[in-house]
């Protein structure tokens, strides 16, 4: 009787010490991520502050769309290379370095951007030098901003178990999810005291977040080099869920720059309806993924194999209630579903490949995902509207093939097969 009572009394001293550690991680993770989310909503604003802007500017300039176009493309390019690069640098040099050091680069190539544009504007520089500048500028800013996205899911999956690791990783999404929402109403506010004033402030709003890491983040121990060459990165462990990334954001990108044209040609509106009809569709799209993101995944805490299982067909639904539309509610409520299932595929995506690899290449593991992310951007736009010339269905039929293969691929993507990681601990402030 005695001898059960002891065994009782540790086993509950057991689940207590597991609760207590439990706690400490979640902790541990709450603090760094209320360290990142600023710099992490500012970056993200950044993106869709630029591309509110920036089209009347270049025409205001004397630059053509597909200067635009060319500037978009190349640091779509650059972004492709730079990732993996500075996700590896993150698990040799530390991921708030690279985290700092992308928001710093990125909140001043942003000033150097915004003035470059005014200098235009104001004819003080002609329109080609203009061309010339930004397009290095926007090279610097994706070769060295590169580093932030990857080494912050990096740093996440160093602070979560498995159990945790969607939840974790989901949490960047919401905060690339919220400055989606956020940018184009920042820059409806802002553009009333100037066109280029809402990218003054975003420039300025990086740095703050900047500032936020350099005082609050607090980093895990990096391991030693001794433990790092025994643990490389296999690209073998890792190319199904390359794939699907890739295959994912080609067809996002694909349906992105095609989605304004679809409006028009559905409506038979003007362009300022049209854009705004489209603005509609992008902010539903844009608060079902931070609702799943934010809200849904940090409850249920989701295997990525669910996510992905989930997360890819319901993409297909979506993007099949909005080929065939019977009105436009219809094409909003495809918007709704679409969000969904990006809200659920992304974080699957990214928290699939932190199990495919060990602690020790988690920012190497991070940047090859978004370099497969930025090749999207790369093939979806070209080959999404050379086929809407074409056909506006072909579009659609595009965006649902290849997020049908990544659902295919992603039954075949099983348990984690690499090592198992162990968590590490902080450094005290």
């Amino acid at each position: 009787m005695l001898f059960l009572k002891r065994q009782r009394i540790r086993r509950a001293s057991l689940q207590e010490m597991h609760k207590t550690s439990e706690d400490l991680e979640s902790a541990r993770r709450r603090r760094a991520a209320m360290a990142l989310l600023p710099g992490l909503i500012a970056f993200s604003m950044g993106q869709t502050v630029l591309f509110a802007v920036a089209g009347p500017v270049i025409r205001e300039i004397g630059l053509s769309e597909i200067q635009l176009g060319m500037i978009v493309s190349a640091a779509a390019l650059m972004f492709v290379i730079a990732s993996p690069v500075w996700g590896g640098l993150s698990d040799r040099f530390g991921r708030k370095r690279v985290i700092l050091f992308g928001l710093v680069t990125y909140s001043l190539v942003s000033f150097a951007f915004a003035g470059t544009m005014d200098l235009g504007v104001s004819g003080v520089l002609p329109a080609i030098t203009v061309f010339v500048g930004l397009l290095l500028l926007r090279l610097v800013y994706a070769a060295f901003g590169s580093g932030i996205q990857p080494s912050s899911v990096a740093l996440m999956a160093d602070l979560s178990s498995d159990k945790e690791r969607s939840s974790a990783v989901a949490i960047i999404g919401a905060a690339f999810g919220f400055g989606m929402i956020l940018g184009p109403a920042a820059a409806a506010l802002l553009v009333d005291f100037g066109v280029l004033v809402p990218l003054y402030v975003i420039a300025g709003l990086g740095l703050i977040g900047a500032c936020n890491v350099l005082f609050f983040l607090d980093e895990p121990e990096r391991v030693t080099d001794t433990a790092r060459e025994t643990d490389k990165l296999d690209l073998k462990l890792l190319l199904p869920v390359m794939l699907i990334a890739l295959l994912l954001f080609s067809g996002i990108s694909a349906l992105q720059q095609t989605m304004a044209f679809y409006v028009q040609d559905f409506l038979g509106a003007d362009a300022e309806t049209a854009a705004r009809m489209t603005g509609l569709c992008f902010v539903v799209m844009a608060v079902a993924t931070l609702l799943v993101q934010g809200g849904l995944i940090q409850i249920l805490k989701p295997s990525p194999n669910v996510l992905l299982r989930l997360g890819l067909p319901t993409l297909v639904v979506g993007i099949t209630l909005y080929a065939f539309p019977v009105a436009f509610w219809q094409i909003v409520l495809a918007s709704a579903v679409m969000g969904i299932g990006f809200g659920l595929a992304n974080p699957g995506t990214i928290a699939a490949a932190s199990l495919r690899v060990p602690e020790t290449s988690q920012g190497a593991a991070a940047g090859m995902i978004q370099a497969m992310m930025a090749a999207g951007y790369v093939f979806g736009p070209i080959s999404g509207t050379a086929l809407y010339e074409l056909d506006p269905l072909w579009t659609a039929t595009l965006v649902a093939g290849v997020l049908a293969i990544a659902a295919l691929i992603s039954l075949g993507i099983g348990a984690r097969p690499g090592p198992q990681p162990t968590l590490t601990q902080p450094n005290e402030p």
